[in-house]
């Protein structure tokens, strides 16, 4: 798990509005604080709020953020001519002010990657500030390049002498389109596949089609091979799929799916006919209460209970195509359906509290016994300077108008009837954190720890059964929400809402709970 995107507020005729509510969700955090390379000395803590620090993208700007307002002659992304960063190795580039307390270096060209800079940055030229505190010193990391291949079959393309093959090539950074393109290749008989791509996700999801496979008269061999080398990563490797024979309806591939709604895929060589029922020609052992969907020439198989560790899938003899042929042999596979990975979400669209009533967030979690609740407000007084820089559901520069004035556990499994291990839906009672304020924006973040996952095998550990005196299902909170003073001591809190990668942060292990 990646921090989810906020939703959009609806708003209401005035007399009605009394505070907003923004949601977002954050991912599963590291199991420990990773030491960085160099440490920024805390005694800057009264003049440096924020500064960039860990892994980061090699398209990142290097940004600081002072503790208080700078007054200053210069215009808001105006290029600053004074030297204020010194970046070792050296990076050219230009700086300018984001904001009145945000100076920020920009690279002329994208930063080195999988290299450790080290920044001096002239504070004393920023703001008044002690002699000694004039140069303060931190450093960040560029993320080193890597990828993953990910198959998804063959698919028909309704007739029976063509197929395509689909699948994702995932980037641990921003990656320049032509050159991931050019790490695929894929060959048929040693003739090459023409392969379309669609990018996404930032310049880090890149989806794939391998066009113009053809079904001959025996069986053939797909060849995708991959290396890494035009985004500068070591990664190869090869891999081959089998192209069944034209007229051949068979069985290609079983997969256990464990995202979203489990189930038992089995991809056939040709389109499936909707017109068949489907009891009794595919099961799942020891499964009895079973659901189909024919998915072009997939069948999903769902069950009513959760399907965990191996399974034998059997699919019988009487599935038909499109076109009457029918298999003639049964087939059984065994596949392993792992515990799903933990994950929360937010459900809705955002919501403006109304004078009375009360105010539930649903939620969704799957393998999780507890998720931890954070709510940062966003005084009536900040609003404005909060809305020069986003929507209602924004999150940019959130640290400059916002406090977190709650951070509790919200304990999933006093209900022993439910089955973590499967989705399940939970109601957030923000009444029971919060009194709301006129005026004022509320984020509501749900997000969980090692500690909290069921995943098995994972680093899974029970809470201590005293986690509160009187066996709440709240843990200890953060502050009472209205208090603008509340506390002073929120860097943890921010550090860990913050979206850089901790130093040590390997993307090969980026969906391991562990």
């Amino acid at each position: 798990m990646q921090p989810g995107s906020p939703v959009t507020s609806l708003r209401y005729s005035a007399y009605l509005c009394l505070a907003f509510l923004a949601f977002t969700t954050i991912s599963l955090l590291s199991c420990k604080d990773k030491p960085s390379h160099v440490e920024a000395d805390p005694a800057f803590a009264p003049y440096v709020e924020a500064y960039t620090t860990g892994q980061i993208s090699r398209t990142s700007a290097i940004r600081v953020q002072l503790s208080s307002t700078v007054n200053t002659t210069h215009s808001i992304g105006e290029e600053l001519k004074e030297t204020f960063f010194s970046i070792t190795p050296s990076v050219k580039g230009k700086t300018v002010w984001t904001d009145a307390r945000t100076i920020e270096f920009r690279p002329e060209k994208e930063l080195e990657p999988n290299l450790a800079y080290q920044v001096s940055f002239a504070l004393g030229k920023a703001a008044k500030v002690p002699e000694k505190f004039r140069e303060f010193r931190f450093s960040f990391q560029t993320i080193k390049p890597d990828f993953n291949v990910e198959l998804q079959g063959l698919r028909s393309n309704g007739d029976k002498t063509g197929m395509y093959l689909i699948g994702q090539l995932l980037t641990a950074d921003v990656e320049d389109a032509k050159k991931v393109e050019q790490i695929l290749s894929a060959s048929q008989t040693g003739n090459a596949k023409k392969i379309t791509w669609t990018h996404g996700g930032g310049g880090k999801v890149h989806e794939f089609q391998v066009t113009g496979i053809e079904r001959s008269s025996t069986d053939s061999k797909l060849d995708i091979v991959w290396n890494g080398s035009p985004i500068r990563s070591k990664r190869e490797g090869k891999t081959t799929e089998t192209v069944p024979a034209k007229g051949s309806f068979r069985v290609l591939q079983v997969q256990a799916m464990n995202e979203g709604q489990q189930y038992a895929s089995v991809q056939f060589s040709d389109p499936i006919s909707a017109a068949q029922d489907l009891t009794g020609l595919l099961g799942i052992s020891n499964e009895e209460d079973l659901s189909y969907s024919i998915q072009g020439s997939e069948i999903r198989i769902f069950a009513s209970s959760t399907l965990d560790g191996n399974k034998s899938i059997q699919v019988n003899s009487g599935i038909s195509n499109i076109w009457g042929d029918v298999i003639q042999q049964d087939y059984s596979a065994n596949i392993v359906f792992e515990s799903r990975l933990p994950s929360v979400n937010i459900i809705g669209k955002g919501n403006i509290l109304p004078s009375s009533g009360k105010l539930v967030v649903p939620f969704d979690a799957v393998n999780l016994n507890a998720v931890d609740v954070s709510i940062i407000k966003i005084f009536e007084n900040n609003v404005p300077q909060f809305l020069q820089e986003n929507e209602i559901g924004g999150s940019n520069e959130l640290r400059r108008v916002g406090k977190p004035v709650v951070q509790k556990t919200l304990r999933l499994d006093a209900d022993q009837t439910l089955d973590l291990r499967r989705k399940q839906r939970f109601n957030l009672d923000i009444d029971k954190f919060i009194q709301t304020e006129p005026g004022a924006i509320y984020r509501v973040i749900l997000g969980f720890r090692p500690e909290y996952s069921l995943y098995v095998g994972g680093a899974s550990q029970s809470q201590d059964d005293d986690a509160s005196e009187d066996d709440e299902e709240y843990d200890e909170g953060y502050g009472d929400g209205n208090n603008q003073y509340a506390s002073d001591d929120d860097e943890g809190f921010w550090n860990s809402y913050d979206t850089y990668y901790p130093y040590g942060y390997s993307w090969s292990r980026r969906n391991d709970p562990t």
